[in-house]
C-alpha cells in the first residue's frame, strides 16, 4: 500500500514530525514489515490551515495513495473528510484529545488514534474529588486556555459535587510571567486544591514559579503538564503532585519496553508521546488493513480499542506522582498506577463533548502543542 503522513510543526516539540515518522517506521520494522509500504509526507505546519491540509491530501490521493495519516484537530479531519468518502480511502487522525469534534456522526472513512486528553482531565479530577477535595482553583497559560481541559475541569468538578473557586490564567508575554496572584489566594485557602493545563516551556515556567508554593498546596495536572519529554527539563519545585496520563516510558509492561529501547536507540528521548501515535497507526495498519473498527492492537501504553460506535481509540489512564529525579535534580514520574471507573467518566467526557455543541465556544485551531515562534 501507499501510505502518506501529514505531519506538523512545533516549537515546543521541535522533532515532532521526526518522531511520529520514526515510531510508524520503526514499528512497521518490529513487525517484519520494514520495506513493505511505499511512505511519503508532506508538511502541514501547525496544523491550523484547513484549505492547506485539504491541498496536500487530494494531492496524495491522486497520486493513488491509499491511506493517509495526520496529526490534526477534529475540525481539520471533518474539514478534509469528504476527499476520502469521494475517493473511498482511509484517513487516520492522530489526536490530543484536547479538542472537541464537532460532528455527532462517526466520520464514515475516518478513524482516530487519541491520546485521551479530555479524559484524562476527567480522571484527575476525579483523583482530587476522592483525595478529598470540593474547592478547585484552576490555573493554565494563556495558550493552554484556548482548549477543552479548561471547560473540562470546570464542567467535571461541578458535577462531582465541587466547584471552581478561582480562576488564575498566565500572561500571553513570558515576560509578564507571575503567579502572584494564584499564591495569594492558596495562602488563604489551603483547603483549595488546584487544577493545572500547562504545555512545554509554560509548563516548566509554572512548576520553577511554584516553587514559594511548596507546602501549602496540592496540585492536579493533566496529559502534556506531565508529559517526560518537558519533565526531564523541569527543575523539581521542591513538592510532589499528582497527574493522569495516557503513556509514560516507566511503563511496566513488555510492549513499552520493546517501544521504549527500539525508539531510544535511536535517539535519547525518542520514545515520546509522538512517537507512540505513530507506532501504533504502524500497528492498526499492519499489512493491509484500512478499516479498523472494533480492532484491538497490543500498544506500548496496553490495549488500545478503537470504538466502532464514534472511531476514537479507546486506552486505559494511569495515575502517577511526578517527583524528584534525585540524579538529576529535575522530576520524572513514579507510582503508576492504573486508573478506575474509567467508563463512568468516559460517558461524562461524552456528554461535555455534546454540551459543547449546542453552544458557541470559541477554540484554538492549531493541533495541541503545534505552535510557532
Amino acid at each position: 500500500m501507499k501510505i502518506a503522513l501529514l505531519l506538523p510543526r512545533s516549537v515546543i516539540y521541535s522533532s515532532i514530525s521526526f518522531d511520529i515518522m520514526d515510531g510508524f517506521r520503526q514499528s512497521l520494522k518490529n513487525m517484519g514489515l520494514d520495506g513493505y509500504h511505499e511512505i511519503v509526507s508532506a508538511g502541514i505546519g501547525i496544523a491550523a490551515k484547513n484549505e492547506e491540509i485539504y491541498d496536500h491530501c487530494e494531492q496524495f490521493l491522486l497520486a493513488g495513495t491509499d491511506i493517509i495519516i495526520g496529526y490534526m484537530n477534529p475540525f481539520s479531519a471533518e474539514f478534509i473528510h469528504p476527499l476520502f468518502e469521494a475517493s473511498g480511502k482511509t484517513l487516520i487522525v492522530l489526536d490530543s484529545g484536547y479538542h472537541f469534534p464537532k460532528f455527532s456522526e462517526k466520520l464514515s472513512n475516518a478513524w482516530f488514534i487519541s491520546l485521551q486528553g479530555g479524559l484524562c482531565t476527567r480522571m484527575i479530577t476525579q483523583k482530587a474529588i476522592d483525595d478529598g477535595f470540593r474547592n478547585f482553583a484552576f490555573t493554565c497559560s494563556f495558550y493552554d486556555a484556548g482548549y477543552r481541559p479548561a471547560y473540562v475541569y470546570a464542567a467535571a468538578a461541578e458535577e462531582k459535587g465541587g466547584s471552581i473557586v478561582f480562576n488564575h490564567i498566565t500572561s500571553l508575554k513570558r515576560s509578564e510571567f507571575t503567579l502572584k496572584p494564584l499564591a495569594e489566594f492558596l495562602e488563604k485557602r489551603p483547603e483549595t486544591a488546584v487544577l493545572a493545563t500547562f504545555c512545554g516551556d509554560m509548563a516548566k515556567d509554572f512548576f520553577e514559579g511554584s516553587i514559594d508554593m511548596a507546602g501549602y498546596c496540592k496540585i492536579y495536572g493533566t496529559g502534556f503538564t506531565s508529559d517526560e519529554t518537558w519533565l526531564e527539563k523541569i527543575s523539581y519545585p521542591g513538592y510532589e503532585w499528582t497527574a493522569a496520563v495516557a503513556w509514560s516510558r516507566n511503563l511496566n509492561i513488555p510492549e513499552n519496553e520493546i517501544f521504549v529501547n527500539i525508539m531510544d536507540g535511536i535517539k535519547d528521548g525518542k520514545a515520546n508521546l509522538f512517537s507512540l501515535l505513530g507506532w501504533e497507526a504502524a500497528q492498526f495498519i499492519g499489512m493491509e488493513n484500512t478499516v479498523f473498527d472494533s480492532m484491538t492492537i497490543n500498544s506500548p501504553r496496553g490495549k488500545v480499542l478503537m470504538n466502532p460506535e464514534n472511531r476514537f481509540s479507546e486506552a486505559k489512564i494511569y495515575y502517577t506522582t511526578v517527583s524528584k529525579d534525585e540524579d538529576t535534580g529535575t522530576c520524572l514520574l513514579k507510582d503508576i498506577q492504573v486508573a478506575s471507573g474509567i467508563e463512568s467518566e468516559r460517558k461524562g467526557l461524552k456528554r461535555n463533548i455534546e454540551y459543547i455543541r449546542t453552544v458557541e465556544a470559541n477554540t484554538w485551531l492549531n493541533a495541541y502543542a503545534c505552535l510557532e515562534s
